[in-house]
């Protein structure tokens, strides 16, 4: 049979099955259907010569936030304009509305999405009401039993710890095992000023996720030099992800970091209303050029962006490669050169002479171009100011 779309000469990157070369992708209906060279284009309708353009799996944002529920949510539909093909949702909802979150988005967008149940049974709230804290919405059992009922959508337990724990973050993480535990999932903190990150360094398990590793808001892991307890969770198999959001991402932090040879796991956004537009307008492929900017390889940012995510969520083989018989999810892009400046979310700007560029996103088989789903976001309260104020 002839393949449905046909990719032609761009250069493959697809750590998944160590593929690094100029070859062809063939895509049949809604899968991938052969990766090669010169692949037989007779009878294919749809022909793309991508010569000079680069190809990888559709990408895999492991942290965002996609309920419109809170003042936190956008539309994950956005997602599609950056290459993300699979956004992972870090706890917006509890157990307590999760099911509505599937009903009214999960199960009506084009992007998937998957979801990590936040331990407050309503997930996240407001920046001026924080969801933990009264330790009492912490609820264990519920939360596992949500997952439980919908294991191919709910992938972990999320945690947020910092101020929005006042001072019972560590009863918090207890709550948070004891819920990820019980549903054999993995955990996913938040670290933000305040959490007792040594502590919690010590009591997470192979396979649990910590993310803003890099905030720079009084990071006590990243000091003069790793703590050991960094080192020790990372042996144990703890992932270490980025998390960049509009206030988890600091150059100096991440670099003193890189300095000692301490790389982040996975590479996400952490996009929400407040990290979507400026002062920061967060993409993936903006946090991927910001990690070339500072020293990581192309390869290493598509591996961070696609097989490692993949395999923190279980779902390697699903998701995160071009392997035949996959959900064809593809993403076709440019590495563009030149010097372009790139901004943390302290405001302090690095330059940098690469940055990607998406140019077309496979979904399902279908194709997108980048920029071309219409996204509306919420308008912004008074409220809202506090937390633009205090990026500024």
């Amino acid at each position: 049979m002839p393949f449905d779309l046909l990719l032609t000469g761009g250069r493959v990157i697809d750590p998944s099955q160590s593929l690094d070369a100029v070859v062809d992708v063939g895509i049949r209906g809604e899968r991938i259907a052969e990766v090669g060279r010169n692949l037989d284009a007779a009878g294919c309708p749809d022909i793309r010569d991508i010569a000079g353009k680069y190809v990888c799996p559709g990408l895999i944002d492991l942290h965002g936030h996609w309920y419109e529920g809170n003042l936190y949510g956008i539309d994950p539909m956005i997602c599609l304009n950056h290459g993300v093909t699979t956004a992972v949702d870090a706890g917006s909802t509890g157990y307590a509305n999760f099911p509505e979150f599937r009903r009214t988005v999960i199960d009506q967008c084009l992007t998937d999405v998957l979801a990590f149940v936040h331990i407050s049974f309503m997930g996240l709230h407001a920046p001026y009401a924080e969801e933990l804290m009264d330790l009492r919405y912490a609820r264990p059992q519920e939360t596992a039993a949500v997952i439980a009922k919908h294991p191919d959508r709910a992938v972990g337990v999320k945690l947020r710890m910092g101020a929005m724990t006042a001072n019972h973050g560590l009863q918090a993480l207890d709550r948070a095992l004891a819920a990820a535990s019980e549903a054999k999932v993995p955990l996913m903190v938040h670290i933000s000023s305040g959490a007792e990150e040594r502590e919690l360094l010590r009591r997470l398990r192979s396979g649990d996720i910590l993310t803003h590793c890099f905030h720079g808001r009084g990071n006590s892991m990243v000091a003069e030099t790793i703590v050991p307890e960094a080192h020790a969770a990372r042996d144990r198999g703890v992932f270490f992800d980025v998390g960049h959001g509009c206030g988890s991402f600091s150059w100096d932090t991440a670099h003193r970091a890189f300095e000692q040879h301490f790389y982040p796991d996975t590479l996400s956004t952490d996009l929400h209303r407040y990290s979507v537009s400026e002062p920061l307008s967060v993409t993936l492929p903006q946090v991927m050029s910001k990690m070339l900017c500072i020293g990581m390889s192309l390869e290493d940012v598509v591996l961070k962006t696609t097989a490692v995510p993949a395999r923190v969520l279980g779902r390697e083989h699903e998701i995160g490669t071009l392997a035949p018989g996959v959900q064809a999810d593809v993403l076709v892009f440019d590495v563009e050169t030149g010097q372009f400046p790139f901004t943390d979310t302290h405001l302090q700007v690095r330059d940098g002479s690469r940055r990607i560029v998406p140019r077309l996103v496979i979904k399902k088989g279908q194709a997108h171009a980048p920029g071309s789903a219409a996204v509306r976001l919420r308008d912004l309260y008074e409220s809202d100011m506090d937390v633009f104020r205090a990026i500024g």
